[in-house]
């Protein structure tokens, strides 16, 4: 017995390497191969091709082409994203002595910068805080510089500040002004107020987007067809991004979650959507759902469709007359309106797909087994098999259904690839 099943596993071994050498000399073939594990690889491995998440907005300006068109001469004006802060929300000291002071009068002994853990907002875990002593007007500026190195201008930036202010009242505030200076050249203020409210973590009244209309009028661009960005980032050169302080008085001011981000005009591989977020991580995720609806309604259609073949084609006149009537109905069924009614009613999840899908694809397949079938049951071996006793089931899946695995496997892989635009249509 153990001699019989080791002779079996030889067999099959040799007659699959001898499929795989077939395989291998056909060019089609071997390119199909190599374009099915390719997207396997992908599929599986999206998670380490990809850092981000697929439904992520924001990750570039919408509609950014791909990065590495910079390297044509014709498109060198493209820009990439630069984030300058690397700990906005202050989680150590280190982080407040990435930011640069400068005071007026200056020097001043009545200014104290110092790191505050534990003062913060629910998205930062400590903060920057300021310390005025003075009596008179004091003016500090918190700043840190970088370094633009495109030619061509982002197509957007955003700043974010939180800060709390103490010591303050409706006749001593403290005067804020978020800014951007073009280092040796020009100021820009993107908002100014007066802070009168104390202990309370406040932001801006207005976003700090360069789409918005506050900046707009800030920076001057208002009413114009110009953005602030281009404005502002039209050279390469060092830029400062900071927050400026003016004390009427002894107050203390905390600032945290101070950030500017500019968003460049490309990104990535496959650039970005109309929300900014990742066209290669939608693709690589995308595979991933892409490839489970296409192998799983395939193999539902192609194993529906080989039973009701074999059924209808090897037991006779009777069988073959009810499943292919069967099969004929199915077929004149207008599909497409039976499918948005039965995805309406089911929900467009993605098992429901799956069934809907396999279940309506399995028709012609089972056409294709049973001609095969009708004249595979008059060769020779199934005769002989009959004649030893074989039942019908043995006859079937022993003796003529290795004869048609190779329609099969065909079958199987055009399913599938007709079964992933369908997937495509019924997500929506």
């Amino acid at each position: 017995m153990a001699n019989t099943t080791a002779r079996n596993v030889r067999f099959h071994l040799r007659r699959f390497a001898g499929f795989l050498r077939t395989l291998t000399r056909n060019r089609m073939a071997l390119i199909g191969l190599v374009l099915l594990f390719s997207s396997i690889f992908v599929a599986v491995g999206a998670p380490v091709l990809t850092p981000y998440d697929p439904s992520q907005p924001l990750l570039a300006a919408p509609y950014s082409p791909p990065a590495w068109l910079s390297a044509f001469p014709d498109v060198y004006r493209l820009s990439q994203n630069l984030v300058p802060v690397a700990d906005p929300g202050f989680s150590s000291t280190a982080a407040v002595q990435a930011w640069s002071l400068s005071a007026s009068p200056a020097p001043s002994s009545n200014l104290e910068l110092s790191y505050a853990p534990g003062v913060a907002t629910s998205s930062s875990r400590g903060s920057l805080q300021l310390v005025y002593t003075g009596s008179g007007t004091g003016t500090a500026a918190i700043s840190k510089t970088f370094h633009y190195l495109y030619h061509g201008p982002p197509q957007s930036f955003f700043a974010t500040v939180s800060f709390m202010v103490q010591g303050v009242s409706t006749s001593q505030p403290v005067g804020l002004a978020a800014f951007i200076n073009r280092v040796g050249d020009q100021n820009f203020n993107l908002w100014t107020g007066n802070v009168t409210e104390n202990g309370k973590w406040l932001q801006p009244p207005n976003s700090l987007d360069s789409h918005s209309q506050g900046v707009q009028t800030a920076v001057g661009t208002a009413g114009t067809i110009l953005n602030p960005a281009e404005v502002i980032f039209s050279t390469i050169q060092d830029y400062s991004f900071g927050i400026q302080v003016t004390f009427f008085g002894p107050a203390r001011v905390n600032l945290t979650d101070l950030q500017i981000r500019l968003f460049g005009t490309s990104w990535g591989l496959l650039g970005t959507d109309f929300v900014g977020a990742d066209v290669a991580s939608q693709l690589f995720y995308g595979a991933r759902i892409s490839l489970i609806v296409g192998l799983l309604s395939a193999a539902i259609g192609i194993g529906l469709g080989l039973i009701v073949g074999l059924i209808a084609g090897f037991l006779g006149p009777l069988v073959d007359e009810v499943l292919m009537r069967f099969t004929d109905m199915m077929l004149v069924i207008p599909g497409l309106p039976l499918l948005i009614v039965l995805v309406a009613v089911l929900g467009a999840n993605i098992l429901n797909i799956i069934i809907i899908i396999g279940f309506f694809g399995w028709m012609g397949f089972a056409r294709i087994i049973r001609s095969q079938v009708l004249t595979l049951k008059e060769r020779p071996f199934v005769e002989a098999a009959k004649a030893a006793g074989a039942g019908n089931g043995r006859i079937m899946f022993s003796h003529i259904f290795p004869n048609i695995v190779g329609l099969t496997d065909v079958n199987w892989a055009f399913s599938v690839l007709s079964a992933i635009p369908q997937r495509q249509r019924w997500s929506f």
